[in-house]
């Protein structure tokens, strides 16, 4: 029979939760949680870990707060419209509980941050929109081994997922040949603006966000305290209704995501001071042989323009230079992008700033050498990208 500790309520902010006989909040005051979207959704997951005393907080979006985002937002008042969404987000988790360490980190989940962060989480919660973000951080947290809980919203209706690596399905297996064929469209025309694309928006209500979030929290909360979560399993919530029915994916044997980077060798240095060519050096030197970077994105080695029979050196990633740098200087006519997912030690690659190539911070990068697949981390990062954890 497990005890119960009672502390006094009017000193303990958590009291009242330690009287719950299987509550652990050391547990919470140690996790890692990383809450993916700052909206409606992320808002009313970021009150819940608060208000629960989540020690350790990494909040990602690219947006920025409107108007419009105050009837369902809890923690954006009319005076933060034009601010980052992460900047107000934060500083209201912090003013509902000092005790959270909170990091904030305005950017794009699909190409802005590494698979360090995820490696270093205890649980990933997803508020997001699309398909295209689910299936980062669904690929990140396949990758990195972290369960994840997904959260979506169409007005009274709402699901809550929970994805755990290695147990039954993930996100990607439960996609279909029309969600591949959605997700595609904003990589289909490199002369469309992601903007462009994602114009519509998806209508729903503080209430609907509300029950979701309170779903995937306490899903999260389970698996903090060790308890058996079943994954590729999830909760349906029909508004209209009044009913909740449970949901369950079949695993796919040919999902792409599964694959598990492991074990990941360290490197104690930050992407800042490498060149690609100095990165190369130091895997080669960690494994006694060459090694060839293998990239999950295509980088434009250079641009080739067929009129003038010049080659610009470009070594970015490929939307940096399609379709911005496209037209000739000279010519003004088009360039062809030569691109590339391989580096290799070459002269041309040595002097390469590796932050100009688009490899994310605290990244976990996958090396060939010897035909064998190996995974290394930028591990010199940790302090830029999760700077407040260390400061609070």
């Amino acid at each position: 029979m497990s005890l119960i500790e009672i502390t006094d309520p009017t000193n303990d902010r958590y009291a009242t939760l330690n009287l719950i006989s299987w509550w652990d909040q050391d547990r919470l005051r140690d996790a890692r949680v990383m809450v993916v979207g700052a909206g409606a959704l992320g808002n009313e997951v970021l009150k819940n870990l608060a208000l629960l005393g989540i020690g350790h907080v990494f909040l990602i979006d690219f947006d920025t707060v409107e108007v419009a985002n105050l009837t369902r937002s809890v923690l954006f008042r009319m005076g933060d419209a034009g601010r980052r969404k992460v900047d107000v987000a934060a500083a209201g988790v912090r003013d509902i509980n000092p005790d959270v360490r909170i990091t904030e980190f305005h950017g794009d989940v699909t190409k802005d941050i590494g698979l360090g962060v995820y490696r270093r989480m205890d649980v990933v919660l997803g508020c997001l929109d699309n398909r295209a973000a689910r299936f980062a951080v669904n690929r990140a947290c396949q990758r990195m081994g972290v369960p994840w809980i997904d959260g979506g919203m169409d007005v009274l209706m709402g699901t809550a997922r929970v994805f755990v690596p290695g147990k039954g399905a993930c996100y990607e297996c439960t996609m279909t040949e029309q969600d591949y064929d959605l997700m595609n469209l904003r990589y289909s025309c490199p002369l469309l603006r992601p903007e462009d694309v994602d114009q519509g928006r998806v209508p729903t209500t503080p209430t609907t966000a509300s029950i979701v979030a309170a779903l995937q929290v306490q899903e999260a909360v389970r698996l903090l305290h060790g308890m058996e979560v079943p994954g590729g399993h999830g909760i349906y919530f029909n508004g209209h209704t009044r009913s909740m029915s449970t949901l369950s994916y079949a695993r796919r044997a040919d999902c792409c995501s599964h694959e598990r980077y492991s074990p990941v060798i360290e490197l104690d240095v930050a992407s800042a001071e490498l060149t690609v060519g100095g990165l190369l050096d130091l895997m080669a030197e960690r494994v006694g042989g060459s090694v060839t970077l293998l990239l999950d994105f295509e980088v434009v080695a250079n641009l080739f323009c067929p009129a003038c029979k010049v080659s610009e050196p470009a070594w970015v990633r490929f939307e940096e230079a399609v379709p911005a740098r496209v037209p000739c200087p000279a010519c003004g006519g088009y360039r062809l992008p030569q691109v590339t997912n391989r580096l290799s030690a070459m002269p041309e690659l040595a002097g390469v700033p590796l932050s100009q190539t688009g490899i994310r911070l605290l990244d976990v990068l996958v090396g060939e050498s010897a035909g064998e697949r190996l995974f290394f981390e930028l591990s010199g990062d940790e302090t830029t990208v999760l700077e407040r954890w260390g400061k609070q």
